[in-house]
């Protein structure tokens, strides 16, 4: 009865899974929170908020083939919806979102091992390491525009509205996101040879890389708040981020370090 159940709630508590589970969840309130943060939301905005409250809790209560559901599900209906009132960069954001929804649907389960995957150990880990480095990479240069700030020392983004700002960075600003993109690539490194290659690189852990990928996050994050030209900051992208971070960092923490002795015993 209890593996055919609808959903599952999970044990809440300060452990590092779940930590990771409410990062997840996170993620999908802040984005149902951004459809209707304006208060003048139309119709589309309201099918946004249904769409990413009733995922982020089908993950969270673990409903069967939510992550598949949520994972492909979102992006086919942006398409469909974007073809339905012609507009053509709704594509563009589908494309964008199955890269980013993708992975923390799955990473969280991958890394506490959920049995309902029906993956080995050694399976599991290795799809989550392609995971979790294309979720890095995909945060530092697209999501945070890190890539940007440090090599050009300005970025562009558009509102919702479909204004435009630029972020400008003195010469100082631009050497810390420099610094932060070096530790970022750093960890993405380490996280490769030590997790996804298994190779030994002294005291450093799987979790280590996690932990440089986020700092590289944060210090994107306050490059956003300082440099000349921001848009205002409000406490839900601060939210967001800390939801990144904490699966950026828990994922490895919880997959590598919690699963070593079983595989080492298995072999």
């Amino acid at each position: 009865m209890e593996d055919n159940a609808m959903y599952k709630m999970p044990t809440i508590d300060l452990s590092a899974k779940s930590l990771l589970i409410l990062s997840q969840l996170g993620v999908f309130a802040v984005f149902a929170y951004w459809a209707v943060e304006d208060g003048s939301g139309d119709n589309m905005d309201y099918v946004f908020l249904t769409m990413m409250a009733g995922a982020g809790l089908a993950l969270f209560l673990s409903v069967p083939n939510a992550r598949m559901g949520v994972s492909l599900g979102i992006p086919a209906l942006m398409v469909v919806i974007g073809l339905a009132v012609g507009e053509n960069e709704m594509m563009f954001w589908a494309v964008f979102m199955l890269i980013m929804i993708g992975p923390i649907a799955y990473m969280p389960a991958m890394a506490i091992g959920d049995p309902t995957l029906g993956l080995d150990d050694e399976s599991r880990l290795q799809r989550l390491g392609i995971l979790w480095i294309v979720f890095a990479l995909f945060m530092m240069f697209m999501m945070s525009g890190l890539g940007s700030l440090a090599m050009e020392g300005e970025l562009t983004e558009g509102e919702e509205e479909g204004e435009e700002f630029t972020i400008i960075l003195d010469s100082t600003e631009q050497t810390i996101a420099q610094g932060g993109l070096a530790v970022g690539i750093l960890g993405v490194l380490v996280f490769l040879l030590t997790a996804v290659m298994g190779r030994e690189l002294g005291p450093m852990r799987p979790w280590h890389g996690g932990a440089m990928a986020a700092v590289a996050l944060l210090i994107s994050q306050y490059l956003w708040m300082i440099g000349e030209g921001a848009p205002d900051y409000p406490a839900s992208d601060l939210l967001m981020i800390i939801c990144f971070v904490g699966i950026l960092t828990l994922t490895p923490c919880i997959a590598y370090d919690e699963n070593r002795g079983s595989l080492d015993s298995e072999e």
